[in-house]
């Protein structure tokens, strides 16, 4: 007969190792191999107590890991572009440019299966199935994730979309705390019950299925519901009240070797002895506003930096992003015609950013018969993060943004000088 304190002190200690070791990934970043021992202690625990582990812990545990899994679903649900650009990054990486294609459907359906298995588990729908599932689908990814960890080749899995941005250690040992739970609730599937009748499952499981296949489809046709990436609407992209640039000059001596750094305005210039016997070497720039600034790189024919201009234009800009011209379509590319015409007719400022080469850029301008717009270049990825369309609409004034929009919500020009004003 089991005595029930053992029964309850194996549960606690195992609930217990598991909430200390998620509290303490939010601390540790790197690897750490006393921490990778405590892991697998935790799931080598759950392997041999499975069947011990009290009904009070066995509930807690089957919360907590479909509360995690609704969380990692909606929040890639609600951006599935951005998960699809993380599994291209996979693609490239592994060598599956082939597969590029079906990064989208990926997506969709990963975001799906990952919300859907937390759903169920809070309702113990299908306990056995959904519980098997979840077994597999942890096993892949902690696979996934412990390559990711050792060779860093995509620095960011993006198994919390934009919202919560982690290492790829931090990201396995989030994996291995989950295995332990889920290794408790394969096991014990059988005694996860649910007395609703088969009817009422199956309205609440097409419910959950259906209801975030539209959640998904609503973000994917507009733009995300949720916004967790830096150009959101309301950011400011640059420091309101900026701090000087320090601009540092390294010079050598030219008869001892001897090198020093001088902050611009220390150097000696004036010293003819001094500048007689010491060469420029190198120079560097420290900028204290750089955590504050948002942007990326606008840059023109010439190669110069204009993203804190443009963000700063006097009385707004609208900025037309396109990440991927050879990805418009016509009628894409036909809405963006009619709206920078009626922008420029009501003397708008108009910039395009645009990641392709310039001979593609031009060739498929022709093709689309675009408006001339003052161009700049700038990085795919960058532009992909800024706003979640091709092309995209940013409204920006006074280095803030004030409006985003997806080519299929472009809005009245009378609408725009409303937010400008």
């Amino acid at each position: 007969m089991k005595n029930p304190l053992s029964v309850n002190w194996l549960s606690w200690l195992f609930l217990a190792l598991n909430l200390f070791s998620a509290y303490y990934i939010s601390i540790i970043k790197d690897f750490q191999l006393w921490f990778v021992l405590l892991l697998a202690f935790n799931i080598i625990l759950a392997l041999f107590s499975a069947k011990r582990i009290n009904n009070a812990v066995l509930t807690i545990s089957r919360v907590l890991v479909g509360l995690l899994f609704i969380y990692s679903g909606f929040v890639k649900g609600v951006d599935p572009l951005g998960t699809q650009f993380r599994i291209e990054d996979y693609f490239y990486v592994w060598d599956m440019v082939w597969a590029i294609p079906a990064a989208l459907t990926l997506s969709i359906f990963m975001n799906l299966f990952e919300f859907s298995i937390g759903a169920l588990l809070l309702t113990k729908i299908n306990a056995k199935r959904i519980t098997t599932l979840a077994l597999l689908m942890m096993l892949f990814f902690s696979l996934t994730t412990i390559y990711d960890a050792i060779y860093n080749e995509v620095p960011d899995c993006g198994c919390f979309g934009d919202a919560l941005i982690i290492t790829n250690w931090q990201t396995f040992y989030k994996n291995l705390v989950i295995d332990s739970f889920i290794l408790v609730l394969f096991f014990r599937r059988k005694d996860i019950k649910l007395k609703w009748p088969s009817q009422v499952q199956a309205i609440v499981f097409s419910g959950i299925i259906g209801g975030f296949l539209a959640f998904e489809n609503y973000n994917i046709q507009h733009l995300p519901v949720l916004d967790f990436r830096p150009w959101k609407v309301g950011n400011r992209l640059l420091p309101e009240n900026p701090k000087p640039i320090k601009y540092y000059l390294t010079y050598k001596n030219t008869s001892t070797g001897e090198t020093k750094e001088f902050l611009s305005k220390d150097l000696p210039w004036q010293d003819s002895v001094f500048m007689a016997n010491w060469k420029w070497k190198s120079s560097r720039e420290d900028d204290p506003n750089f955590e504050e600034k948002r942007t990326f790189p606008m840059v023109d024919e010439a190669g110069d930096d204009w993203s804190s201009d443009i963000v700063q234009y006097d009385g707004g800009v609208l900025i037309i992003s396109i990440y991927d011209i050879t990805k418009m379509t016509q009628l894409e590319a036909d809405i963006l015609s009619i709206f920078v015409h009626n922008a420029s007719d009501a003397g708008l400022n108009i910039v395009l950013l645009n990641s392709n080469a310039t001979s593609v850029f031009e060739e498929y301008k022709k093709k689309f018969n675009l408006h001339d717009m003052e161009l700049y270049s700038s990085d795919d990825t960058a532009l992909k993060a800024a706003v979640r369309s091709n092309p995209g609409l940013i409204i920006v004034k006074d280095a803030v943004v004030l409006a985003k929009y997806h080519v299929n919500d472009f809005p009245e020009i009378e609408t725009i000088k409303k937010i400008l004003n």
